[in-house]
């Protein structure tokens, strides 16, 4: 069974979000991993950051962390219309620390997860015109919650169960 990476772009309520779908996905026999990228706290990208220090480990460890998986839910809250700043500035360390930049996320399955206090559905939006850029088959099956809205689990557990299914060897 393929082992499911959760990037978290939050520190708040995605988190906590994220971790109720890692708790699913396990009660469910589905090995995961966490993975925060508030924590790696990531420089901000530009070409001359990279060009005066080179790559961070973090950036390295990151891009090898999720080139090992094959099926991911990224967990973002919406941030003015699109998805967070964290979230954009890892993906543009990952897309610079492997051979190819689409390499990551290429030909992976990725599900995508909200809690927003503002609506969500254009950072889900977002994350899903960048994702699909970056190569990956995307879940058309989305998780939204708001502070009214908690997580449908039934909802969750078959993104889990479809992310499964498409990334079997």
């Amino acid at each position: 069974m393929s082992k499911i990476g959760i990037l978290v772009a939050s520190a708040n309520n995605n988190r906590k979000l994220g971790d109720k779908i890692q708790e699913l996905a396990e009660a469910k026999g589905v090995e995961t991993t966490v993975i925060n990228l508030v924590d790696l706290t990531l420089p901000l990208y530009s070409t001359v950051e990279e060009e005066r220090n080179g790559l961070p480990e973090a950036a390295k460890k990151l891009a090898e962390s999720i080139l090992a998986l094959k099926a991911f839910i990224i967990v973002a809250p919406e941030y003015n219309g699109v998805m967070p700043p964290v979230l954009n500035n890892a993906m543009a360390w990952t897309s610079r620390s492997t051979d190819s930049w689409r390499d990551a996320f290429n030909e992976k399955i990725v599900g995508l997860a909200t809690h927003s206090g503002g609506g969500g559905a254009k950072g889900l939006q977002a994350m899903r015109i960048m994702y699909q850029h970056l190569g990956a088959n995307i879940l058309a099956r989305e998780l939204l919650t708001t502070y009214e809205k908690p997580l449908n689990d039934d909802s969750a557990k078959k993104m889990i169960e479809q992310l499964v299914k498409l990334s079997k060897d």
